[in-house]
């Protein structure tokens, strides 16, 4: 029957690895305290009758002034989202009604191609500078008006690069296509364009709690856009799309984010060690502003051993890109504290001198 044909899609399939490994591979942030963070976050108070009933119509507004206030706009600019995943989907949800064609820049995060290929849209692609990794601004510039949406991360995974907010600003305004800003890891890199939204109707910024906050599995992200961009979105979105319960832990976490600003601070010391290390071992680190590094290791076929190697003689899963355009030869590492970090390092030298890399 035809409505079988989705199981040729692709789809973001995960190895489960469990929790006895060194897990550097989905960039969580490894730098906050589990007794004094996670604790005090767990002390917030849940009120059992809230727990009964479906979250506050329509869509959540008093945590969404909440969000507000933290990012200093206006309420009615930010929309929830279960996860930063679920931002993504409902905006590219919008080239539905359009033209149906959306323009990625890669190479990037797996999941708008993804979902746009899940929705039965066109997904093209602009690539990045190659050496650089910054935007071409004139492809994107003379493509653009024939795609509905175009995604861009930034800073960009799995580069690890920040974008220069005047290449963002020059797209936004030369183009009448939306612009979708996934800053992810924004808060690792002290950098946003959330500004923008108030000066560009066709601009969206994803946000999430899933990495610098340290609560990907409460799922609590958000969109900040133009009051056009936010209707939309409301038109898209299921009801009640938070869990009270992860809405406490949220708000109780803004309380908190001294915890989370030492955790970068502790974070950026530990990586610029490490791309040193990596440096000192031939393997050209790319210039990293996230808790992650993406590396270089030669020829896929080497980035398919030593991944293996790691895991073997380690227990350190590391991201594989060699399947990515511009990455072919590549690893990418979470950062983690700094005894995990020397042991990663020693380890990769030892693989390093027995493969010849």
């Amino acid at each position: 029957m035809p409505w079988k044909s989705v199981l040729s899609l692709s789809f973001y399939e995960e190895p489960n690895v469990g929790y006895k490994v060194y897990r550097l591979h989905f960039n969580e942030n490894l730098f906050l305290p589990p007794r004094q963070y996670y604790e005090k976050l767990l002390s917030a108070a849940l009120d059992p009758e809230l727990i009964r009933y479906y979250t506050e119509p329509p869509l959540n507004p008093t945590f969404n002034e909440a969000l507000a206030r933290y990012l200093n706009v206006d309420a009615g600019n930010v929309f929830t989202v279960a996860g930063g995943d679920e931002g993504l989907r409902l905006l590219i949800q919008f080239a539905l009604h359009g033209l149906r064609k959306i323009l990625i820049v890669e190479p990037t995060y797996s999941m708008p191609r993804i979902l746009a290929e899940s929705m039965g849209l066109t997904a093209n692609q602009v690539l990045l500078r190659d050496g650089t990794y910054e935007l071409n601004l004139e492809e994107l510039i003379r493509l653009g008006g024939s795609h509905d949406i175009i995604y861009l991360c930034d800073p960009n995974n799995p580069t690890g690069n920040l974008f220069s907010r005047e290449d963002i600003e020059y797209l936004v305004s030369h183009v009448d296509s939306l612009i979708v800003i996934d800053e992810a890891y924004a808060e690792f890199a002290r950098f946003s364009v959330i500004d923008l939204t108030r000066d560009y109707e066709n601009i969206a910024v994803i946000r999430t709690f899933s990495k610098a906050w340290g609560l990907a599995g409460l799922r609590v992200g958000y969109v900040v856009a133009s009051d056009t961009v936010i209707d939309g979105l409301k038109r898209l979105s299921l009801p009640h799309n938070i869990p009270y319960t992860s809405m406490v832990l949220v708000l109780r976490a803004l309380e908190l984010r001294d915890y989370v600003e030492r955790g970068i601070d502790n974070m950026v010391s530990v990586r610029d060690i490490m791309t040193k290390s990596l440096d000192d071992l031939g393997l050209n680190p790319i210039p990293s502003v996230t808790n992650f590094i993406t590396f270089h290791v030669g020829s896929q076929e080497k980035a398919n051993g030593v991944h293996e190697e790691l895991l073997r003689r380690g227990g350190f899963v590391v991201r594989n890109l060699s399947g990515k355009v511009l990455c072919e030869d590549c690893l990418r590492v979470t950062v983690p504290p700094m005894n995990v970090a020397e042991m990663f390092i020693s380890t990769l030298e030892n693989i390093v001198k027995h493969r010849g890399l």
